[in-house]
Order: structure tokens, then sequence, then C-alpha cells
């Protein structure tokens, strides 16, 4: 029974398509169903009729009994009709939403890991030989003096990895400092080279107002006040 019945959905899988196939089931349910529900209710109503108290054996009950049962059979099958098909509407429309989702799910952009991600340019040692020149001997430890090179080295090296504006105030206490010998005409040539030393792009906007130093620079170059 089990196989005839296969057979039978494939064939109208064929013919009317697989949403259809997969329906009816639930369609041939849902239409008996309905089906054994009105016929219930029509016995019952054959049955409270006043003409058929006299018994099956009374012409005009049985008469009577059958012209409303064929009324209510065509009924049956009106409704049951009815049911199906506003059924199979409800089932097609949402298996066709179904159906457009799944393309877009495939088409959503995947995540690239980030491990292709481009790692930032990494800097150059900061060239200690070309900014030496600029310092006096004394801040770099002659003459029992402290040797503050190093650190305004190892400050640098922490400063560069900022915004070029905090490089800027940099250069900019370096200049103003009473630590600096050779030192050049201009802060716009200052900024350039020091820039270049820190291999660091150099900025456009090279006026000295701009890097006025914050707090957190004048703490960390506190030996060039």
């Amino acid at each position: 029974m089990k196989v005839a019945e296969n057979k039978c959905l494939r064939t109208i899988g064929r013919i009317f398509g697989p949403a259809v196939e997969k329906a009816m089931p639930v369609m041939l349910k849902v239409a008996f169903g309905s089906i054994g529900v009105l016929f219930v209710t029509a016995l019952v109503l054959i049955y409270s009729d006043k003409r058929f108290g006299d018994g099956w054996g009374h012409a005009e009950a049985m008469a009577f009994m059958f012209q409303r049962a064929s009324v209510i059979l065509m009924w049956l099958v009106l409704v049951a009709l009815v049911v199906t098909v506003i059924w199979f509407a409800v089932y097609m429309v949402i298996n066709s939403r179904t159906e457009n989702r799944k393309p877009q799910l495939e088409s959503q952009p995947t995540i690239q890991p980030t491990a292709e991600l481009k790692e930032p340019k990494s800097l150059a040692p900061i060239d200690e030989e070309k900014l030496k020149p600029y310092f006096k001997a004394s801040f770099k430890g002659m003459g029992q003096n402290i040797n503050h090179f190093p650190d305004l080295i190892r400050e640098l090296e922490h400063i560069r990895k900022g915004p070029a504006t905090d490089v800027g105030r940099a250069a900019y206490m370096i200049y103003n400092s009473s630590h600096m010998t050779k030192k050049p005409q201009t802060f716009a040539r200052w900024m350039r080279a020091f820039f270049e030393i820190l291999d660091v792009p150099v900025p456009k906007d090279m006026s000295q107002n701009k890097y006025e130093p914050t707090k957190e620079i004048k703490d960390r170059l506190y030996f060039l006040q």
C-alpha cells in the first residue's frame, strides 16, 4: 500500500511539480478530515428531523433522507475543494518565500580572515648618528653630566608610533630647548630633517605654532626643559 502511495505521489510530482508532490499528503488529510466532520454533522441533522422519527421503513422519510444526503454530499465536496485550494495556495506562498531566501543566504559576502589584512608599515630604526650632532656635548654626558641622549631615543621610539602632531611637538621642544646646537635657520627645515631621521612622513603644515607641546609630551621629554 505504501509503495503504491509513493508511486502515485511521484507521478503527481512529475506532472504538477515537486511542491505539489510534497503538499499532496497534507492536502488529502485536510480534505478527508473536512469531509468526515461535515458528514457526521449531516447525519446528525438528518437524524434530528422529525420526519425521520418514523423509522427506515417509512418511504417519505427515506426519500427525504436521500434528498438531504445528496445536497449535503455536494456541499461536502465543495467545501473540501475550497479548503484544499486555500491550503495549497498558502503552502505555495510559504514555499516560494523559502526558496527565494536561499540564494540570498548563499550570496552573503564571506568574512576575510584577519591574517589577510595588511599589516602597518614597520618603521626603520632611528638614525642616531644623524640626530646626535644636533645636541650639545653636555646633553650626551660630557663633563660629568647625565647622558640623556638614550632617554631621548627611547621616548622618541614611543612618540613616533603615535600621531604625526606628537612628533611635531617633540621637534618643537627640541628646537626651543637649550640643549640644541647647530640649530637650523627655520623650524620648517628642522621639522623636515627631524621627521626623516625618525622615518616618519613629513607633514604639509610645518608652522611652529601648530605644534605647541601638550602636558603628556612635556612629561615624556622633561629632560629637554
